[in-house]
C-alpha cells in the first residue's frame, strides 16, 4: 500500500471526528443547560412586571391572598386577609385571626416586586409576555419565567385594568407548582386599616458594600452568591442580646431564601435543626446532608433548617422550591466543616481512623 493511500485510510476516521465534534456543539449550543445565565431572550414581559410593581403603590384594595405549598405537605393552604393603602403600607393577618395583624410599610422591600427582585428575574431568566388569561374572574397579562433550557420556572398574572398582581407561582425544576399565591375577593377600596397601627421599617441597618466587606475580614461568612440563581439582594444587622446578628436575603426574582447568622453555638437543648413544630417532608431534606439532617417544611412551601458550623449559628428560612431550599442550605457551611473536622476526614479516608 502507498504512503498517500495509507493517509486516505486515516482520513476518514479524522473526518468522522471532526464532523461528530462539531454536532455535539451544535447540540450543545442549540440546548443550553437549565442552569445557565443570563437565559436568552426578549425579555418583553418586564414592562408588565414594572407596571405591576407600580400598582402597589398607586392602587388601594383589599382582598385574601391564598398561598398554597405543594402537594402532599401538611398547612400547605394559608389565607391572609390583605389591605393595601398607597403610602402607608400594607397591612396583612391570617384569616380567622385579625387581631394578629403585621403592617408592612412600603419602603419594606423584597414583600412582593421591586426593584431589586425584578432586575434579577431579568438576569436569571427570560421573562416573556405569553397572552392573555382570566383568573378570579378577571382579564390578566400572562408573563412566564423561563430557565435557559426552555422550561417554566415561573408565572405571574396581572390584571389588566388595574395593573395589580393578581397570581404568581413558581415551578419546581420537574414542572410541578411548588409555591402559589392568589389575590382572591379584590375590593378596589381600602379596607379596615388596623387602628394605631402604621407601617414598620425592616428591622437593622443595610449594609453598605465597604460594611459587607468588612464583615467577611472578619471572617461572618456573606457570600454574593449561594447557587446559580440565588444572588444577595439585601443584607442587614441588628444587635441581639448584645451581638450582632446579620440578616441576608437571596434571590433569584422568583423565590426568597433569608439566611439569618450570629457568632456562638447552640444549646445543649437544641436539635442541629430546629422543628418549631415543622413536619419533615420527602421532598424538602432527606437529600441535602447528613449533617444538616432534614430541612423541615412548614405551612405553604416554606423551608427551615437550623445548626452551627466554624463558630456561627445560620437559620435558613426559605419561601421556595424544596430544590432551592436544599441548595441554598448546602452551599453554606456544614457542621463538621471546621480545620480538625476536615483533619479527621482525611485520616479516615487513609484508613488511620
Amino acid at each position: 500500500m502507498s504512503a498517500e493511500g495509507h493517509s486516505s485510510a486515516h482520513s476518514v476516521p479524522v473526518t468522522l471526528l471532526v464532523v461528530a465534534l462539531l454536532c455535539a456543539l451544535l447540540l450543545t449550543a442549540a440546548h443550553p443547560h437549565a442552569t445557565a445565565v443570563p437565559a436568552e431572550g426578549r425579555d418583553d414581559g418586564m414592562s408588565v412586571l414594572r407596571r405591576a410593581a407600580a400598582a402597589e403603590d398607586e392602587v388601594a384594595y383589599s382582598g385574601v391572598r391564598e398561598v398554597t405549598g405543594p402537594e402532599g405537605t401538611e398547612g400547605r393552604r394559608l389565607n391572609v386577609r390583605v389591605v393595601n393603602r398607597p403610602g402607608e403600607g400594607l397591612a396583612m393577618a391570617p384569616v380567622g385571626d385579625e387581631d394578629s395583624t403585621l403592617v408592612i410599610s412600603p419602603s419594606s422591600a423584597l414583600e412582593s416586586l421591586d426593584d431589586r427582585l425584578l432586575r434579577m428575574l431579568r438576569d436569571t431568566y427570560d421573562v416573556s409576555g405569553a397572552g392573555t388569561a382570566v383568573l378570579e374572574g378577571r382579564e390578566t397579562l400572562l408573563v412566564e419565567a423561563e430557565r435557559a433550557d426552555g422550561t417554566v420556572a415561573g408565572r405571574f398574572w396581572v390584571d389588566t385594568a388595574t395593573g395589580l398582581l393578581l397570581g404568581r407561582t413558581v415551578y419546581e425544576a420537574d414542572g410541578e407548582p411548588a409555591l402559589s399565591v392568589r389575590l382572591t375577593g379584590l375590593e378596589l377600596e381600602v379596607g379596615d386599616w388596623p387602628e394605631g397601627e402604621s407601617g414598620d421599617s425592616p428591622w437593622g441597618d443595610t449594609l453598605t458594600v465597604g460594611e459587607r466587606d468588612g464583615l467577611r475580614d472578619e471572617g461572618w461568612p456573606l457570600p454574593e452568591y449561594l447557587d446559580w440563581n440565588l444572588r444577595l439582594v439585601d443584607a442587614r444587622s441588628t444587635e441581639y442580646a448584645g451581638h450582632r446578628v446579620v440578616h441576608a436575603v437571596y434571590s433569584d426574582g422568583l423565590s426568597q431564601v433569608s439566611v439569618f447568622t450570629q457568632r456562638g453555638k447552640l444549646d445543649t437543648e437544641h436539635s442541629p435543626t430546629l422543628r418549631n413544630g415543622y413536619v419533615g417532608t420527602g421532598a424538602g431534606g432527606g437529600s441535602v446532608t447528613t449533617q444538616h439532617g432534614t430541612i423541615f417544611g412548614g405551612d405553604a412551601g416554606q423551608y427551615q433548617s437550623m445548626w452551627q458550623a466554624n463558630g456561627f449559628v445560620y437559620t435558613v428560612l426559605a419561601d421556595a422550591p424544596a430544590g432551592l431550599a436544599s441548595s441554598a442550605v448546602t452551599a453554606l457551611p456544614g457542621p463538621g466543616s471546621g480545620f480538625w473536622a476536615r483533619v479527621h476526614r482525611g485520616l479516615s479516608r487513609l484508613g488511620l481512623l
